[in-house]
C-alpha cells in the first residue's frame, strides 16, 4: 500500500517528466561588454592613482566583474634586473602573496563627488585574509593566481612551492601583469550600479619593502615598479522599457538600496616585553557578524625585504578573547600552549567561523599543523548566529568590541601588531537625485 509520510507533503513531479515548462527568456539586457578605463591622472611611483570607472553614462556597471589591472617589475635602485642565484645561500626574491591586492595600501571610492567607501591602511591584510581563509584550494590554485596568489604551506619558506611560483613571475626581469576585483563593499555584492553616476576610485600604493619578500639579498635594496594601471569595467545596456521602469520606480520610491557585507580591518601595537595586551577596543558602533584576529611582528607589519607581512604566528599566546555586549567569546577561557600541542579549540573555532567544518565539499587548505606553526595562526570568532548567511541581516546591537590577550612569555623585541578583521551589515542608499548615503562603521 502506498501512502504519504505526512498529509502536508505536497505533490511533485521530477524535471525528467515535466514536458510543459521551458526556461524563462532574458529580455532586459541588450548588451554586456568590458570597457577599458585608463588612469585619469599621471602614473607616479607613490600615487595616488585615479580611475573614473563610470562617467555619468547610460550604462549600468557590474561591480562584481570589474577588475583593476596592474603591470609591475622588480629591479635594483638603478632600474636594473637583479639575477637570482642558486647555491647553499640562494639569492631569491618575489612579490609578496596576493600581489594585485597587496599593491594597494588604501583606497577611496567617490560617487557623484561624495566619498562613500574608504578603508584604513590595512587593505593588503583585508584582501589576504579573505583569499587565504574564505576560498577553497581549487580556487586558490586557479582563479586567484590571476591576482598573484600562490598558496604557501609554510609562510617564509624559501623552498615553498608558493614562494617559488612567485619567484618565477619576476625571475627573468620581465614585466608582470596581474588583476583583481577590489575587495570593496560595493564590489562584493551582486546588484548592478545605477546609471547616471560618476564613480571615481583612488588607490594609494604600498612601499617596496612591504611588497617584496627576499632572502640572502646581502643588503641590496630592491625596487617595486608599477608601470601601468587600468580598469576593466563590466557594463550592461538595458532595453529602453526596462531602463524606464527602473527610473520610474526610483522616482516613486525616491531611493534604491544595496544590502552590503562590509569588511573593516583594524590594527593595534603590542609593545615588546609584555605578558599581556589589556582590553583594546577595536569597534565602537555595532556588533560585527564575525571577527578574525592574527599577530605579526612589527618588522613584518611595517615592511622589510626579508620577511612576509602575512606570517601570522602564535608568539606564545596563552589566552585570547573577544568582549562585547557584556559577553566574552569563548565562554570558557582558552589555555593555549602551541609548543605542546594545546591549540585545537581555536582551530576548530576558526573553521566553524568560516563554515568549512560543517561541509564535506569546501576547504581552505589550512591544516591543523599549518595553523600551529606555519604562518596561519588566525583566530576566528562567530558573534552572530547568522554570520555565514549573507541573505539575512542581524539585529543591530550597539556595543563596543574589545580584544584581550595574554602570553606565556614576554613579547619579542620590536613588538607585535594585532590585525583584526570584522564583518558588518550595511546598506548603501542612492536617492532619485543620485545622491549616495551610507552609515559609517567605526
Amino acid at each position: 500500500m502506498l501512502s504519504r509520510i505526512d498529509p502536508k507533503s505536497q505533490d511533485f513531479i521530477t524535471e525528467d517528466l515535466d514536458f510543459s515548462t521551458l526556461p524563462a527568456t532574458q529580455c532586459g539586457i541588450l548588451n554586456s561588454r568590458y570597457t577599458y578605463v585608463p588612469l585619469k591622472n599621471q602614473l607616479t611611483e607613490n600615487g595616488p592613482w585615479e580611475l573614473v570607472l563610470t562617467n555619468n553614462n547610460r550604462s549600468y556597471m557590474n561591480p562584481k566583474k570589474t577588475r583593476i589591472v596592474f603591470t609591475f617589475k622588480i629591479t635594483d635602485q638603478d632600474g636594473n634586473h637583479v639575477k637570482m642565484v642558486a647555491g647553499e645561500k640562494p639569492l631569491m626574491y618575489a612579490p609578496i602573496n596576493n600581489i594585485a591586492h597587496s599593491i594597494i595600501n588604501s583606497y577611496t571610492l567617490h560617487i557623484n563627488g561624495q566619498m562613500v567607501f574608504h578603508n584604513s591602511t590595512n587593505y593588503a591584510y583585508q584582501s589576504y585574509l579573505e583569499s587565504a581563509l574564505m576560498f577553497s584550494e581549487d580556487i586558490k590554485n586557479s582563479t586567484l593566481t590571476v591576482a598573484g596568489y600562490h598558496h604557501d604551506e609554510k609562510i617564509g619558506d624559501i623552498a615553498g612551492k608558493g614562494f617559488e611560483e612567485r619567484c618565477k613571475m619576476v625571475m627573468n626581469g620581465d614585466e608582470v601583469q596581474v588583476a583583481c576585483n577590489l575587495s570593496c563593499d560595493l564590489m562584493n555584492q551582486n546588484k548592478v550600479l545605477l546609471n547616471g553616476l560618476n564613480v571615481k576610485l583612488t588607490l594609494y600604493p604600498n612601499k617596496s619593502p612591504f611588497l617584496i619578500e627576499g632572502y640572502n639579498l646581502g643588503g641590496a635594496q630592491l625596487k617595486f615598479h608599477v608601470t601601468d594601471v587600468f580598469a576593466m569595467v563590466n557594463e550592461f545596456d538595458l532595453a529602453d522599457g526596462l531602463s524606464n521602469e527602473l527610473e520610474r520606480a526610483l522616482v516613486e520610491h525616491q531611493n534604491i538600496q544595496y544590502p552590503l557585507i562590509s569588511p573593516q580591518v583594524r590594527s593595534f601595537y603590542i609593545e615588546a616585553n609584555r605578558m599581556d595586551a589589556p582590553a583594546n577596543t577595536v569597534f565602537t558602533s555595532k556588533m560585527p557578524r564575525r571577527i578574525f584576529v592574527g599577530l605579526v611582528s612589527a618588522d613584518s607589519y611595517n615592511g622589510t625585504y626579508d620577511t612576509s607581512p602575512f606570517n601570522f604566528q602564535p608568539f606564545d599566546l596563552s589566552q585570547i578573547s573577544i568582549d562585547y555586549c557584556g559577553q566574552s567569546v569563548p565562554g570558557r577561557p582558552f589555555n593555549l600552549d602551541f609548543k605542546s600541542g594545546k591549540f585545537i579549540e581555536p582551530y576548530v573555532m576558526l573553521q566553524e567561523a568560516l563554515g568549512h567544518a560543517r561541509t564535506n565539499f569546501t576547504t581552505n587548505s589550512i591544516s591543523k599543523e599549518m595553523f600551529r606553526s606555519c604562518g596561519y595562526t588566525i583566530f576566528g570568532f562567530e558573534l552572530s548566529v547568522i554570520a555565514q548567511d549573507h541573505n539575512l541581516f542581524e539585529l543591530v546591537k550597539q556595543t563596543n568590541v574589545s580584544i584581550r590577550m595574554n602570553f606565556k612569555t614576554k613579547t619579542p623585541a620590536g613588538g607585535l601588531y594585532a590585525i583584526i578583521y570584522g564583518e558588518f551589515d550595511n546598506i548603501l542608499n542612492i536617492s532619485d537625485l543620485r545622491i549616495p548615503t551610507i552609515s559609517t562603521i567605526v
